[in-house]
């Protein structure tokens, strides 16, 4: 296993996006109370930052408001466009800070009748307006891994030079694999010195993954949602990275209080009507479930860490050890309850 020098040292936070990306999510329509709670929930676990959608949409305005009032949270940011009309319904709202959406599209850049000169000059002056109104700024290009790289280039360095908080890159598509993140971001970094956030879309099942990878890269701030919700397979789920970090390096884990992440994406599962996914650890039923004869065996004789990389507890679940099955070997209730006695649930 790799040490945190070699993974971790660009790391620099949570950007938890539940409230935009994860409001995306086919059964997501959350009102403003269960909207209040995730808040409060992603506030008590201490992600670093936690993002809502747009306020040009009358109801999320009025949400917003509402929101940026809660005590003790981190930052709120809004996901904006390239648009004057954003970035002024974003500072009325009371916003710590605005995710400025660009796209390097040839097609849609003549859809907005703009050349790529005037859509920079709209964003220079968007992110003067914020950035004298005080808010943090990053700047973003809509599907870095499809799009092209020497325009996308073009609207990172212009955005650095203007001195903004982070560049945003993001496979909107899903499909970027490990090797090509870190190649992407090796490149970036001999020519960007601004922080960079990454958002990985896990059509293929690669976004916890990519998201470590990018950290490795050179990376410094990474997306999630609770329970990876979001247009359609989702992003890296909270949970998951936080089990990365605790795993490769339980010292920087320690800003987080993990103990509330189960429930939390539990709560999150209520509220959309759905169960917490069976391949999550934050799962109540299998996160933590053992039932293989050799597992339950080695269990037993040599301890939980035989095959747990991590303590439910730590997530603040618990373990179940399955007996009296075709394939659970010799454990009997007598010997869960032994093991339980001595090891406990968590």
């Amino acid at each position: 296993m790799q040490k945190i020098n070699d993974i971790f040292q660009n790391y620099k936070g949570i950007i938890d996006t539940t409230l935009r990306e994860g409001a995306q999510y086919r059964y997501s329509s959350f009102s403003l109370s269960q909207q209040i709670l995730i808040v409060k929930f992603l506030s008590k676990i201490g992600v670093d930052r936690i993002e809502v959608g747009n306020p040009v949409i009358d109801e999320v305005r009025k949400n917003i408001v509402r929101l940026v009032q809660i005590p003790q949270r981190p930052k709120i940011l809004s996901h904006i466009r390239n648009r004057f009309s954003d970035i002024d319904l974003a500072i009325e709202s009371g916003i710590d800070g605005v995710n400025i959406l660009c796209t390097v599209d040839p097609a849609r850049l003549k859809a907005m009748h703009l050349y790529l000169a005037q859509y920079l000059e709209n964003l220079r002056k968007n992110i003067l307006k914020a950035q004298a109104n005080k808010l943090e700024v990053r700047v973003s290009v809509e599907d870095f891994f499809q799009a092209n790289e020497d325009v996308a280039m073009k609207v990172f360095q212009f955005s650095q030079n203007l001195k903004v908080n982070r560049i945003g890159i993001a496979d909107t598509l899903g499909v970027a694999m490990s090797w090509d993140i870190e190649k992407r971001l090796t490149r970036l970094r001999k020519f960007l010195s601004t922080d960079i956030e990454v958002h990985f879309h896990n059509d293929l099942g690669q976004a916890n993954s990519n998201a470590i990878s990018a950290i490795k890269s050179g990376a410094n701030w990474v997306d999630t949602t609770l329970l990876g919700i979001g247009e359609r397979s989702g992003i890296t789920a909270l949970s998951t990275f936080l089990a990365a970090l605790y795993i490769f390096d339980p010292e920087i884990s320690k800003r987080y209080r993990l103990q509330y992440v189960t429930q939390a994406e539990n709560t999150l599962a209520g509220m959309i009507g759905k169960e917490v996914p069976f391949n999550l650890l934050t799962n109540r039923e299998n996160g933590f479930a053992h039932k293989a004869g050799i597992h339950l065996h080695a269990l037993v004789n040599f301890g939980p860490e035989t095959y747990e990389p991590i303590s439910p507890g730590v997530f603040g679940n618990v373990r179940h050890l399955v007996y009296g099955t075709e394939i659970s070997g010799k454990t009997d209730e007598k010997t869960v309850k032994d093991f339980y006695q001595k090891y406990g649930k968590s």
